[in-house]
């Protein structure tokens, strides 16, 4: 035997053993300093949407990085309106951690008993992140989770952002102010900034770190509230502050209110960018400790000049602190669209970032023809085109897009679009489109469609799937309007009382070849909600009219067809009206006597409207 071969294969283990050493140390050394999601968690799954009873599973899960789509986490869990739990102890070394959570629907994040993420609300996917000040030690993380409807998306992570202390903002590069001025401070030794202050003076920064400890001898460690004031000499140009506070802060800049983050919460870190004349600048920074650490720190950079005006505006724009735009506008500024999103922020420093309301108003350069109006809204929103209220969705809801469709004649067409916020995130978009041209220009001329059949529906779109909202009989005559839909199954008419709806053209004939019509596509409804639960009525006539409040006298902004089912909310001292709730989430009021329903009026609360 060849004594050199014989130790080959050992040779070979002894490379193979070093290099996969060396792979290793290669890895340990360009590892980056953060730390990511670690440990198991104890899960808890429940088939409600409240974490309420007796969970319906309990198991470990290694993470929680969940994309169920439109299933379920376990055969034993429901695919919508179900909740779940996970906790677990992780041992953390000193520093700052980014929390972020990705959720549809609702996700609540607890570190050590403090609440540092809350989103428990309807919404589709979404990402939240929250950086927060840890010691070394063990933390105790506990994640709650609610699914509604739809998809169901559920994960949380977090690194170490890096080092051992809380990284502080980045300084300016310049100092913005001479080292003669300082901020008048003053100590209040309580967390409301109330009474006489205990303690007042100067200081040259905002930028305190007290951890447990006190900023002065002899005044608290906790529940105590500062205020600083003074003017900074600025050129002109966008700026943004940034604020760190354990717990709460407020900050104005020229008189505007900036950051509001009045509230307990660990260390954590915001910015705002706000454009600034040139000249002396009035900053105001209020603060409050609870209890445990505290600190605040205040910077500022110069991002660089103003920027542009933006296009020439097509809307003049109206913004309400209040959710119903009485008053006087906070603020008032042209815009060239309307296509936004705000999260859980605001339009504007002056506007607030919840419970707000805006009016657009301008005119549309339009060609004439039929146009499709859309609009996408979270909370409410109204649209009037040529003075008509076309859309009418004034009611709290996620974002939600309604479209309508109107006949434009003139070449500027006025239009109104309004909106509300109530809470959480916000969201206001505009948009319209040609869907088709008018007679003589494309389309054909105006026809007549007489009905052959003895009985025929009067649809809200092309199908069987939209609803009835009248009948017409044989030998009806109705005009034609221009449309049809793709395979000229379904031609749109005009009744006797002006309403525009589709019916079948197998069942009518016409003056003019209904290929000659114009094609048009109509979106299909969505899927029917729920049936309703508790007291409940079923329209028993053709067609009923919901209105504004308890009587005739009041408009009617729309109407309901035969078998369709409400819920009851309240009567009138009569009796003789009720109060329901549609099921696209709308409220208004019905004559009772139309309403079959499973409990008695008597047994309603009685309301003025």
């Amino acid at each position: 035997m060849n004594t050199r071969l014989s130790h080959r294969p050992t040779r070979i283990t002894l490379i193979a053993s070093s290099l996969i050493v060396l792979v290793l140390v290669v890895l340990a050394g360009n590892s980056p300093g953060v730390k990511a999601q670690g440990g198991t968690w104890e899960a808890k799954y429940w088939n409600n949407p409240n974490l309420s009873g007796a969970p319906n599973l309990s198991r470990t899960d290694t993470s929680i990085n969940f994309d169920w789509g439109a299933g379920s986490p376990a055969n034993t869990i429901n695919s919508d309106n179900f909740s779940a739990q996970w906790t677990q102890t992780a041992n953390l070394s000193q520093g700052t951690y980014r929390f972020s959570a990705t959720m549809d629907d609702g996700m609540r994040v607890w570190i050590d008993n403090v609440l540092i993420i809350d989103s428990w609300i309807d919404s589709q996917v979404r990402t939240i992140t929250a950086d927060v000040f840890l010691s070394a030690g063990s933390h105790a993380i506990l994640v709650q989770y609610y699914e509604d409807g739809g998809l169901a998306v559920a994960k949380v992570g977090f690194l170490q952002l890096g080092g051992t202390t809380p990284a502080p903002p980045t300084p300016p590069p310049t100092p913005p102010t001479p080292p003669a001025q300082a901020w008048f401070n003053e100590y209040f030794a309580n967390a409301s900034l109330s009474g006489n202050p205990a303690l007042t003076g100067t200081t040259s920064a905002v930028n305190f770190n007290w951890g447990l400890g006190s900023p002065a001898p002899g005044f608290p460690a906790d529940f105590f509230s500062v205020r600083w004031v003074r003017s900074l000499p600025l050129e002109a140009g966008r700026y943004r502050f940034t604020v760190t506070a354990d717990d709460g802060v407020r900050l104005w800049v020229n008189n505007a209110l900036i950051v509001d983050q009045w509230k307990v919460q660990p260390a954590t870190t915001y910015n705002a960018e706000i454009d600034l004349a040139a000249g002396n600048i009035p900053v105001k920074v209020e603060y409050f400790e609870n209890t445990g650490l505290a600190r605040i720190q205040l910077t500022w950079v110069r991002l660089g000049a103003v920027p542009p005006p933006p296009p020439a505006a097509t809307y003049q724009a109206e913004y309400f602190n209040n959710q119903n735009l009485s008053g006087t506008p906070v603020l008032v500024r042209g815009e060239a669209t309307i296509n936004n999103n705000w999260g859980t922020g605001s339009p504007a420093t002056q506007v607030n970032a919840d419970h707000f309301s805006a009016r657009w108003t301008g005119n549309l350069s339009l060609s004439p023809g039929r146009y499709r109006f859309t609009i996408t809204s979270d909370d409410g929103a109204r649209l009037w085109v040529n003075n008509q209220l076309i859309i009418d969705a004034w009611f709290d809801r996620p974002a939600q897009t309604f479209t309508a469709e109107a006949d434009v004649s003139g070449s500027s067409v006025p239009v109104r679009i309004e909106y509300y916020e109530n809470t959480h995130l916000a969201e206001m978009r505009f948009s319209h489109t040609l869907v088709s041209s008018p007679p003589g220009t494309g389309g054909p001329g105006p026809g007549t469609a007489t009905v052959t059949a003895f009985k025929l529906n009067v649809r809200f779109g092309p199908g069987v799937q939209f609803g009835v909202f009248a009948k017409v009989e044989m030998g009806d005559v109705l005009t034609l309007t221009g449309f049809r839909n793709g395979d000229a199954s379904w031609i749109q008419v005009k009744l006797p009382n002006g309403t525009v709806g589709w019916v079948r053209s197998l069942y009518v004939t016409t003056s003019i070849p209904i290929v000659n019509l114009t094609p048009v596509s109509v979106p299909a409804p969505p899927p029917p909600p729920p049936p309703a639960t508790g007291p409940t009525g079923v329209v028993n006539t053709g067609a009923l009219n919901v209105r504004t409040g308890p009587g005739v006298e009041f408009p009617a902004f729309t109407a309901i067809t035969n078998g369709t089912s409400v819920s009851l909310l309240a009567r009138n001292s009569a009796g003789t009206w009720a109060k329901i709730i549609l099921q696209d989430g709308r409220q208004g009021w019905v004559n009772a006597t139309y309403l079959t329903m499973n409990v008695p009026i008597s047994s309603l609360p009685v309301v003025n409207l």
